[in-house]
């Protein structure tokens, strides 16, 4: 059953008979001690009882007690759950030593309660003795501490947003890691302000250690931002009742329909002809009953038209509708279905999440389209393979429309401009205002840039072919601006619209914000006398979108339904603000460090200026690193003015929805290349920088939406070893990408790989913590499709018995790591819904162990690194120790430690030195890229799999901590702009360098 503690039944109990699931060191020692017992039992009744009478029973064993957690700090004033298993079931009671309240309490659970001061010594023994022989018993060590206790209750955080933006009411959505064993009934917690009050809440567990405690759980929230700087101080704690209830919101989930209330705006959703919405209804005439705000005959949802013909989401019953999140605080509906016109012709499948509130009339809409023609086609050639991946569906626009009734009255527009807005009042039928935001920049057929990979044609892998190969805009990217347009008359602005439009007349007002709104160009928003609100997710002003096979992309408004006499633009500033600068919760980096949900990282502050938990010896390697790190933040993870002309505030910087370019003569992307999204996720962790949280989620976004293939079609046919799709007629997914013509490739997303297989470039990791810190479904949604390839790739890679051919030993080494990161990703992320993670991840561990432990002829100084090619490529080696860290801590699996050290020691031999080189002045640890030493751009690739830091953990030899030291000061003063220059750390050395950095900085804390 899903979530099923895998240690129940063992009988296990804390307190006087209360059943207790267990944390995984209790379930561990009692299952052996139960193994133990049935072992000895019956050799002493195969022995006649060791001398007992003829007929006479054996003598029972001693009972065993063991207590867990054994040793830990609490801070005064707080609780903490102990538990205790026995061998025959019998229970436990518990006491403290010294026996006075001055020490603290504990009840009949295990639940320790510290005292409020300090008492005489800050050591106190917890006991738990058997009930049924108080003689045997065991003890845990408290040590009480006066300040907060990280990787403890209470779990102190501050929510807070980019801008700071006020606001007394804010919907905050936001996931909290746990270290193992801290708590494990999500019916128990509570969230506070941090001064004690209690704040109502809803808590989901969204993924638990081995053993189950929880490990991350999920807290929606209304947080009060109205104080200094927006910031809202909370914590989460034990002790409380769960989740709230008696809130207004609640989810009516019929045979036909669903209903959600939020107690201030109720919508309905059709299952069998869904159109977004079939009702909104508000209570608009203050009559205390509800008033439809739709023109419901006119209401046709989100509509897609190509070529005279338009596409609706009606036609056809949706083929998934889903109760994601049901209540107190937050509802999710998820539908998924595809846009058919009357003809029964279809036209790109569609992913729609709505979310409301409680008690607030916020409909949040997020919409995907994807074009799954081909799906579960087999393509035997590559030529076939290329003809389907070239295919795309030509789109002339796609639209998200609300009629809106106003009950005759006309209505007004504002919508939201720079520098000022722009209205249009009093509109009668067949006036308008729109404002339509694009780049009208020219493009340079020469630009050498981002060209397409050699041999591609539709059919025959010859690129020449394609009327979309190397059409660039110019460097100046000024022309990236908006036009207003209100009833005919045009003015054009340089600049970027930020997203939202407001309709009201009567007692109604309705608000739609977009999110990305200008990034994601072309967009429109359009209003209508006659009452139309629509958002043009692809205008009809627009060239047309021509979406290749298996591509995505996604796009959510959030609108706003009120019972409101006119236009508020402060109102609708606050609702764009919800929406494209969301509240997050931020944990202190000590916590995050405690939690080991990231890993083992180490922690500074958000100015990554903070070197306290550093040896004192590494302090200056330390500082060294985050300062290039910060001095790049503006130049990099920013705005990229340099080479991008002069459009202040351009978005498309390095990693920054991954479309940017290097600077001329380098050309090569960045998208993704070095899995930046996760990078900059333990960066945040370690920092607390939401800065870099942003980074992370904007290009989690793309990643979804743009590396990732929707769609099973396509062959891999750039490997021909025995066992590969392309040689038995299997399918792997592939690389896909949105473009249209004419291909404005500041939106083209990417190169478009043909060839590439998801065992090369999909890792998971990324995915399954956007999920888990957000909340942010369709992130899991992806990461279930990438693990589905997974599986049905891995079986015929590695599975001789399942049709393939066992490559265990041939296949490249990234192959492997990845394999196990989009297992063991996909294992902590939806682990507790699909028990089939825990088994794919053990199957990807043993590939690994086998490939390690097996020697090769190709590999005559180490053990199982060589791939088909014959060559022993120790980057690739790197990213497994990556993919090995990551799985150690997730599954908490300390023999993973061994695997790592193992293959640093590889790493540190002979076989590297052949593809490396060596420093021109030797240091032990520290790697060129080229022989001689002339760089060492390579030098973190190498070790951006924490290898220095598991290799230490395994073997506690301090050498591991002084070739980390070796290789950050070498790779610090390489990657120094006065060595390589500003514009070359738009290259992959800083990717590197910038991924490297939490693992690397973890073998220097003290």
């Amino acid at each position: 059953m899903a979530g099923r503690n895998p240690f129940d039944g063992l009988g296990s109990l804390s307190g006087r008979g209360t059943a207790a699931p267990l944390a995984i060191g209790d379930a561990m020692r009692a299952t052996t001690i139960l193994c133990l017992l049935i072992v000895a039992g019956f050799m002493l009744s195969a022995c006649g009882g060791g001398g007992a009478p003829p007929g006479g029973g054996s003598t029972p064993a001693p009972v065993a007690v063991a207590v867990s957690p054994k040793a830990l700090n609490v801070q005064l004033g707080t609780t903490r759950q102990f538990t205790a298993t026995t061998s025959d079931g019998a229970g436990v009671s518990w006491s403290i030593s010294p026996p006075s309240v001055f020490y603290g309490t504990i009840d009949a659970t295990g639940l320790y309660t510290a005292p409020a001061t300090m008492p005489g010594s800050p050591t106190v023994t917890i006991t738990a003795a058997s009930l049924s022989d108080p003689t045997r018993f065991d003890t845990a060590t408290v040590t009480l501490q006066p300040g907060q206790v990280y990787g403890a209750f209470p779990v102190k955080f501050d929510v807070k947003t980019r801008g700071g933006w006020q606001n007394m009411i804010a919907p905050v959505t936001t996931g909290i890691p746990l270290p193992k064993g801290l708590h494990i009934n999500v019916a128990t917690l509570a969230l506070q302000t941090q001064t004690g009050g209690n704040v109502p809440a809803q808590f989901r567990v969204t993924s638990r250690w081995p053993g189950g405690s929880i490990r991350w759980v999920l807290v929606d929230f209304m947080a009060d931002l109205s104080g200094a700087g927006g910031v809202g101080k909370y914590q989460l704690n034990n002790g409380g009742t769960g989740s709230t209830t008696g809130t207004s919101l609640s989810v009516n989930n019929g045979t036909s329909t669903v209903v959600v209330n939020t107690g201030l705006v109720e919508f309905t959703l059709n299952k069998n002809a869904f159109r977004l919405f079939d009702s909104i209804k508000i209570d608009r005439d203050f009559a205390g009953a509800w008033d439809e705000c739709l023109n419901t005959a006119s209401m046709e949802g989100i509509v897609v038209s190509a070529a005279g013909t338009d596409y609706l989401m009606d036609q056809i019953a949706p083929t998934r509708v889903q109760v994601e999140e049901s209540g107190p605080i937050r509802a999710t509906i998820v539908v998924e279905g595809v846009h058919r016109s009357t003809l029964a012709v279809n036209k790109l499948n569609y992913v729609v999440r709505i979310t409301a509130w409680n008690d607030l009339p916020f409909i949040d809409v997020q919409y995907s389209f994807k074009n799954m023609e081909g799906h579960g086609i087999a393509a035997a050639t590559p030529s076939a393979a290329a003809a389907q991946l070239a295919a795309y569906q030509a789109v002339d626009s796609i639209n998200m429309d609300l009629p809106l009734d106003f009950n005759a009255v006309n209505p007004s527009a504002r919508i939201a401009g720079n520098p000022s807005d722009h209205l249009g009042s009093g509109m009668t039928a067949g006036q308008y205002v729109s404002l339509y935001q694009d780049y009208s920049g020219a493009h340079d057929a020469t630009d050498p840039e981002n060209p397409q990979p050699a041999g591609y044609n539709g059919g025959t892998g010859d690129g020449s072919s394609d009327p979309l190969t190397n059409t660039w805009p110019t460097q100046d990217d000024t022309n990236i601006g908006y036009t207003f347009n209100n009833n005919g008359a045009t003015s054009n602005f340089a600049t970027h619209a930020p997203g939202w439009i407001q309709m009201a007349a009567g007692t109604l007002r309705v608000t739609a914000a977009v999110q990305d709104f200008w990034q994601l160009h072309p967009k429109e928003l359009r209003a209508q006398g006659d009452g139309l609100l629509r958002v043009g997710i692809w205008p009809d002003a627009a060239a047309q979108l021509e979406v290749f096979a298996g591509a995505m992309k996604t796009h959510r408004v959030l609108y706003c339904v009120e019972r409101a006499g006119g236009i508020d633009a402060p109102a609708a500033q606050v609702y764009w603000n919800i929406h494209n600068d969301p509240p997050r919760g931020i944990c202190d980096p000590r916590h995050y460090a405690a939690s080991y949900a990231f890993g083992d990282i180490a922690w500074t502050n958000a100015t990554l200026s903070d070197t306290t938990a550093f040896r004192t010896t590494s302090k200056p390697f330390a500082q060294a690193y985050m300062t290039e790190v910060i001095d790049h933040m503006g130049d990099i993870l920013y705005d990229r003015t340099d080479g991008n002309g002069g459009a202040t505030g351009h978005q498309y910087g390095m990693w920054h929805y991954g479309d940017s370019k290097h600077d001329t003569p380098v050309e090569g992307w960045e998208n993704h290349d070095w899995e930046i999204t996760r990078a900059a996720l333990q960066w945040y962790a370690m920092s607390g920088n939401i800065e870099l949280l942003n980074l992370a989620e904007v290009t989690a976004r793309h990643f979804r939406d743009v590396v990732v293939l929707h769609s099973d079609i396509g062959t891999r046919f750039d490997y021909t070893e025995a066992g590969n799709p392309a040689v038995n007629a299997g399918k792997a997914s592939q690389l896909g990408k949105t473009r249209y013509f004419a291909n404005n490739k500041q939106h083209d997303l990417g190169n478009y790989h043909f060839g590439e297989n998801h065992l090369d470039v999909f890792k998971g990791a990324s995915l399954a913590e956007h999920w888990l810190l957000t909340g942010d479904a369709l992130s899991l949604d992806v990461l279930k499709e990438i693990y589905t390839y997974l599986r049905g790739t891995w079986k015929r890679f590695f599975d001789a018995g399942n049709g393939g051919v066992d490559s265990t030993m041939t296949c490249p080494t990234t192959w492997l790591s990845n394999g196990v990161y989009v297992a063991a990703a996909y294992e902590v992320a939806n682990g507790l819904s699909d028990s089939s993670a825990a088994t794919m991840t053990a199957y990807a561990l043993n590939a690994v162990r086998t490939r390690q432990t097996t020697t090769s002829p190709r590999d005559p100084s180490g053990n199982g690194f060589d791939d088909s090619s014959g060559n022993f490529k120790a980057w690739e080696v790197g990213h497994l120790m990556e993919a090995l860290e990551y799985t150690r801590w997730h599954r908490d699996d300390s023999s993973i430690d061994t695997n790592i050290e193992n293959g640093m020691n590889w790493l540190l031999g002979t076989n590297a030195q052949v593809y490396l080189g060596n420093l021109p002045t030797p240091q032990y640890g520290a790697f060129a890229e080229t022989p001689g030493g002339v760089t060492d751009y390579g030098g973190p690739n190498l070790m951006i799999g924490a290898g220095y830091i598991g290799a230490y953990r395994s073997s506690t030899n301090a050498n591991w901590k002084t070739a980390a030291d070796n290789l950050v000061d070498v790779q610090t003063q390489n990657i120094l702009d006065s060595v390589i220059g500003d514009d070359a750390m738009r290259q992959r050395s800083f990717a590197q360098f910038f991924r490297a950095g939490p693992m690397l900085l973890a073998t220097m804390k003290q």
